[in-house]
């Protein structure tokens, strides 16, 4: 019988012999030796002072509230799940929000995009396709300038909590459910 493989096998013995003491492959499962990972920047400086401008805003609504950034999509919106949630997925799965604000309990309350002036057409598609699920949602969403420098923080709490119900006497904000 004869074996194809003779050539490959010699010129693999042949380069051994020329460097003995080279350090054996990785294997390809080894993510953090191939690909060494360090720290970066999460927020862009435009994206930074977003995120100031907005923090201030959300204390007057909620005070006890919260400010993510780069949210993905499915985990702010839930789906009814009779039809298939993985082709849901798939169709929305890499979708964030730049920034989402949260009351204390962790309800999504106003969702913030910065769109880049410069988008791609592929990336434009993704931001209507965002655009359309949150709008389907009711939820407020504002588009963020990023060469804006922001209005005071009442006029920001206005724009971004202009469907919030006006709080009356008597809220508490850590008590969701009083006790009879």
């Amino acid at each position: 019988m004869l074996n194809l493989h003779l050539p490959r096998t010699v010129g693999a013995w042949l380069d051994r012999l020329k460097h003995p003491h080279d350090e054996p492959d990785l294997a390809p499962a080894d993510t953090v030796l191939r690909w060494p990972p360090t720290p970066s920047r999460v927020l862009s400086s435009a994206e930074r002072h977003a995120h100031k401008c907005l923090t201030k805003a959300l204390a007057l609504q909620h005070p006890k509230g919260f400010l993510l950034s780069h949210v993905p999509l499915h985990k702010l919106v839930r789906v009814p799940r009779k039809n298939s949630y993985r082709e849901w997925l798939s169709r929305t799965g890499l979708l964030t929000a730049d920034f989402a604000l949260c009351d204390e309990h962790g309800y999504v309350c106003a969702v913030v995009l910065m769109p880049v002036a410069e988008d791609q057409v592929r990336q434009l598609r993704r931001r209507e396709r965002l655009l359309r699920v949150l709008e389907a949602t009711g939820l407020p969403v504002e588009l963020w300038e990023r060469g804006w420098q922001g209005d005071d923080d009442e006029t920001m709490r206005r724009n971004l909590f202009h469907r919030a119900a006006p709080r009356a006497d008597g809220y508490y904000a850590d008590t969701p459910h009083a006790e009879h």
